[in-house]
């Protein structure tokens, strides 16, 4: 898709939300920003930056998206009992529509379709359906015959009770990363890759430029949004950044018969389809807990393609159980991800506590959060200022 600039400088101004003042400062002293890390919250932090005025570099080690992004499940949606964090996501999720309708990133808004088999497993569902709803969130609590009309495709056999979430959406996220990058290099930013950044440089206290796989670059400030290999570049800002080794697996088919635009989950089995019919699913967060998978378990390593076809294999039939229309869907490729997962499951936000020059970009829930991050992020980095919504989210917490 090409995108006129023009037209879409005129439009990102709402997306961005970037004031006057922060477009007139990044213009006036052309601050130049570098940007670690080549996903969707990386690429959004490079576009919000970009479209302020600011001379952005991201750098990226391997491929636009080839990280985390590209082995997420990538499901929108502001599900969480943490009322602050919810809010958050709440806003990530508007700001989506309006990204959506500038950049036509073929979001699917179907909702999400949650089912409990258990008695405490479905009491749970209901009070979390009260608190959504509360919350201003659109969630309710529905019976067999409207979930037969919600998704007519989908057998989930008995269950106890189950619950619609109308807000939520999903994306392939390496095309929506892409279509961002796009946008960003159209406001000047310059997206370097295969690129790894290796050194921090410092004159004195400030930041004066890093050093990479291919070459030397000045920059006035630098943002780190790299997943997994976040700690050790901030470990060089003086940060030492606690992620917790959380792997997962993920399904993914060829194209099918699309019949299916909302995403289905239960403790055991989640899923979702394209509108190219491409499904993605799992049924477990995790890489399963069997001796040949110990090493994954422990730290970061491949999967051979042997293993990864007996899971993915494994997987489509579960969700062909579910989802009998799926029968035509064949195995492409399984995933293996390692996800950048605070310790405390909230993202972190803000500067280095030990440079400010160096700002911390981190969070497990990168899809849904990207749109709001990029927005606040850039609007702290220009302004010099703090966003209070941020507060729950800074690096010093820990």
């Amino acid at each position: 898709m090409k995108i006129e600039r023009r037209i879409f400088l005129k439009g990102v101004g709402s997306v961005a939300a970037t004031t006057l003042s922060s477009v007139a400062l990044a213009q006036q002293q052309k601050l130049s920003v570098g940007v670690v890390g080549g996903g969707i919250v990386g690429a959004s932090i490079a576009l919000h930056l970009a479209s302020a005025g600011a001379r952005v570099t991201l750098f990226e080690k391997e491929a636009p998206a080839a990280g985390a992004t590209s082995k997420s499940f990538a499901w929108i949606n502001a599900f969480t009992s943490n009322p602050h964090y919810r809010s958050l996501r709440m806003k990530s999720i508007s700001a989506y529509h309006e990204l959506d309708r500038q950049l036509d990133l073929n979001i699917s808004w179907g909702g999400a379709i949650h089912w409990a088999t258990g008695l405490a497993e479905a009491e749970r569902m209901r009070a979390s359906s009260l608190e959504l709803r509360q919350a201003g969130y659109d969630s309710r609590i529905i019976d067999a015959d409207e979930l037969a009309d919600l998704a007519p495709e989908v057998r989930l056999g008995l269950f106890e009770s189950a619950m619609f979430n109308a807000l939520d959406g999903h994306v392939d996220p390496v095309d929506a990363t892409e279509k961002i990058l796009e946008a960003a290099k159209l406001n000047g930013a310059e997206i370097v890759h295969p690129c790894e950044v290796r050194e921090l440089k410092f004159q004195g206290t400030h930041l004066s430029g890093v050093s990479t796989t291919v070459g030397e670059y000045a920059l006035d400030r630098l943002v780190i949004a790299g997943g997994t290999d976040t700690p050790a570049l901030a470990a060089q800002a003086g940060y030492t950044l606690p992620l917790v080794h959380a792997p997962g697996i993920l399904l993914h088919t060829k194209g099918a018969r699309p019949v299916l635009n909302r995403v289905v989950e239960s403790a055991d089995m989640y899923f979702k389809q394209f509108p190219d019919g491409r499904i993605v699913g799992s049924d477990s967060p995790y890489a399963p807990d069997i001796a040949e998978h110990q090493g994954i378990l422990q730290g970061p390593m491949d999967m051979p393609e042997e293993i990864r076809a007996i899971h993915g294999e494994r997987i489509l039939e579960g969700i062909r159980e579910k989802l009998p229309a799926a029968v035509d869907a064949a195995y492409d490729h399984l995933t293996l991800g390692y996800r950048p997962l605070p310790q405390d499951g909230l993202p972190v936000v803000g500067p280095s506590p030990a440079n400010p020059d160096v700002y911390i970009a981190v969070m497990h829930s990168g899809v849904t959060l990207a749109p709001i991050m990029g927005r606040y992020i850039s609007h702290e980095i220009l302004n010099d200022n703090s966003i209070d919504e941020l507060a729950p989210y800074r690096p010093e917490r820990f």
